[in-house]
């Protein structure tokens, strides 16, 4: 008898050790989006001309996360390259498929690439000048350590929600990178063929933390007892702040919100 008590005390424990040491990829996923800014890079274009030079920072994005290839990781976002790296201008997005390399529920390595054949004609920005060309291949990678912060607003400044993550650049240029392939003035021919590729890129990303739509109404990244007193003193009225589902009015239906994420975050 005393066996199995000790037993159900330690399968206990064991539960809450699980739980404190939540997965990095499920918080990051959790909070729905990412804010990012490219800090500075290099570009090289060999072939029909042979250029390189430096690139400047960008303005922060954020990215929505999404489930683009149907695998069950809701971690992937449908890049814009105008947004991504100014400099270039090239008008095309491309889906980043990421996975999950290593998470230790302190830290996690996370890899977001792409391969595409757009096979299109479409505006790019060498070295300051614009041209047409014929883009037969993209292919790029982003490699983040994800770590943990203490709960902050998002120091990017576009996240609506608190955020608990940090990622930096992992992995050097064998993981950050991007490269494309094709033909100058959409001529395709050998000797206006040309291979352009970004490479030591430095850059920034925030994400994490528990957002209003799952009854974090205060803020504080976890769902707990002040969210549902908030919302219980709010009810009935059209206050914003307090309205978790955002159909005007602070309802049962914002309450059971805050129940059923009860403890989320932390």
């Amino acid at each position: 008898m005393k066996s199995t008590k000790a037993f159900g005390v330690l399968l206990i424990a064991l539960m809450g050790v699980c739980l404190s040491t939540a997965q990095i990829a499920n918080e990051l996923a959790r909070g729905g989006k990412v804010s990012w800014r490219f800090l500075s890079g290099n570009y090289e274009i060999t072939g029909a001309i042979n250029i390189s030079g430096s690139i400047s920072a960008g303005d922060p994005i954020a990215f929505s996360f999404q489930d683009l290839n149907n695998d069950g990781v809701v971690l992937d976002v449908l890049l814009d390259l105008r947004e991504l790296i100014p400099d270039i201008n090239l008008d095309y997005q491309i889906p980043l498929i990421a996975t999950v390399i290593s998470d230790s529920g302190s830290s996690a390595i996370i890899r977001w690439t792409a391969q595409i054949e757009p096979n299109q004609c479409i505006e790019v920005t060498v070295g300051g000048t614009t041209v047409q060309a014929h883009i037969t291949r993209i292919e790029g990678s982003l490699q983040g350590l994800v770590t943990r912060t203490a709960c902050q607003p998002d120091p990017l400044g576009l996240l609506p929600h608190n955020v608990t993550l940090r990622i930096v650049p992992n992995g050097g240029d064998e993981h950050n990178y991007l490269r494309a392939r094709g033909y100058l003035f959409c001529i395709q021919q050998d000797n206006f063929l040309a291979n352009a590729r970004i490479y030591n890129m430095d850059w920034i990303g925030y994400g994490g933390g528990v957002p209003k739509s799952l009854g974090n109404v205060n803020g504080d990244c976890i769902v707990d007892d002040a969210d549902l007193l908030q919302v219980l003193f709010a009810f009935g009225s059209s206050d914003p702040a307090t309205d978790v589902n955002g159909d005007g009015i602070v309802d049962d239906a914002d309450l059971l919100i805050v129940l059923f994420n009860f403890g989320t975050g932390g």
